[in-house]
């Protein structure tokens, strides 16, 4: 992995552009958990009611309320092996790449600030510096009803590589 900062670059898509199919699945099921609440708490947000070929490419995160590095909860199989590293039960701080690990909290205090679910392409270095531009799509989680204590993220990997 190399630390070139000015090589990892987001940007917001509106959902209207959205082509992953899969996305429009994990909406739908976002909107029905979260009934009238900004947020579905994550116990109503079962990860077993989707798709099974979600799971890998699914990352599930908590927030602190102090602040502190995310913890995550659920690093799925296609992303570990794409980026070359698997978080589950290890935290933000863990993200050896310093320009890498704040990309990625980056994305997650977005969400945290917007209170709303967003979609990002993002483009990234990954293990032995191999390039490679993703689709995601973060959506929060709540269990207090009032602030984002969660994301539950999926990614949807371009078969084209960036150069």
């Amino acid at each position: 992995m190399n630390n070139y900062a000015n090589l990892y670059r987001l940007h917001e898509v509106d959902f209207a552009d959205n082509s992953v199919a899969d996305f429009e699945l994990v909406r739908a099921y976002w909107e029905r958990q979260r009934g009238d609440v900004f947020a579905p708490p994550w116990v109503a947000f079962d990860l077993m009611d989707l798709p099974p070929r979600l799971l890998p490419k699914c990352v599930v995160v908590d927030i602190p309320a102090t602040g502190g590095p995310i913890r995550y909860r659920f690093f799925g199989s296609a992303i570990a092996a794409s980026h070359g590293f698997e978080l589950t039960g290890k935290t933000s701080d863990e993200i050896e790449s310093k320009p890498l690990r704040e990309h990625i909290v980056q994305q997650y205090r977005m969400i945290v600030e917007a209170r709303r679910p967003r979609l990002f392409t993002s483009e990234i270095y990954v293990k032995h510096g191999v390039p490679k531009r993703d689709f995601l799509y973060r959506l929060p989680l709540s269990n207090d009803g009032e602030t984002v204590t969660g994301v539950v993220s999926f990614e949807h990997q371009f078969d084209a590589i960036i150069i």
